[in-house]
């Protein structure tokens, strides 16, 4: 039986997806603060869940996230998504082990390997920038906008900001030149993104400032926070493990471009 993610089944994925919550923080997102975004079904076999998928539909382009106990589970649930997914290219993030599921339903799969890193109150987190962040509102959406169009990143919507903190940096013209936020915050762990600096102020700790403020602020409220770069980033690397994060249990994670003929 294949049923939508509702409140009368949402506690017991939850129940099931929070038993590792590192391996499942995607799908923990997807099911709480990100599920108006998202279609959200679940594979029952014998009155127990088996698999659930997750497709969003806020994006420019097909992306998704998954649990499954199998890869027979995940291809039963997947049929269930023809009419969206058949033919197209999506992205999935996933860990090694779904990696394997998702491989066995797929022969389209290109992982590409990010890091996963963690911090919780028991870590000591470092930053070097001389200049306070400041938090960020949705008023400084449009500031945001500049800014991240000029790191690179268009991808960007202003709805993130009612999501959960942002800490910037301005410089002395009142423009936003350094930006940390979030992707997700749930009670289980949030995930720390919308990382963005203009390369003239790079190189100077801003970031390692806005990315601290971000953490102290949510570490108030729940365990653990996460965030991920891709494996050859090497700025990103460096960032990171001089703030005092540490590499978690479920890294790394895959980045996976799959096409579903």
């Amino acid at each position: 039986m294949i049923e939508d993610l509702d409140e009368s089944n949402v506690d017991e994925l939850l129940g099931i997806l929070a038993a590792k919550p590192l391996d499942n923080i995607t799908m923990i997102a997807d099911c709480t603060q990100l599920k108006p975004w998202c279609d959200i079904r679940i594979l029952k076999q014998n009155g127990k869940p088996t698999a659930a998928f997750s497709l969003y539909h806020d994006l420019d382009f097909l992306a998704g996230a998954f649990w499954a106990e199998s890869s027979a589970s995940l291809h039963t649930l997947l049929r269930d998504f023809d009419d969206q997914i058949r033919g197209e290219s999506l992205v999935i993030i996933c860990n090694e082990d779904q990696l394997k599921i998702l491989s066995a339903v797929c022969d389209n799969v290109v992982p590409i390997r990010e890091r996963q890193m963690v911090a919780d109150n028991s870590s000591r987190l470092s930053e070097w920038g001389d200049v306070p962040p400041e938090k960020l509102s949705p008023l400084d959406a449009d500031d945001l906008r500049r800014l991240y169009i000029n790191c690179g990143i268009p991808a960007w919507t202003p709805s993130v900001l009612e999501l959960g903190p942002f800490y910037g940096i301005r410089d002395v013209k009142e423009n936003i030149v350094c930006v940390a936020g979030v992707h997700y915050v749930t009670r289980f762990g949030a995930e720390i993104g919308n990382v963005a600096t203009l390369p003239d102020f790079r190189r100077r700790g801003l970031a390692s400032s806005c990315i601290r403020a971000v953490a102290d602020e949510l570490l108030d409220d729940i365990p653990i926070v996460v965030l991920h770069y891709f494996e050859e980033n090497r700025p990103a690397q460096l960032l990171y493990e001089r703030m005092g994060f540490s590499y978690s249990d479920s890294d790394p994670v895959y980045f996976t471009k799959v096409k579903f003929d």
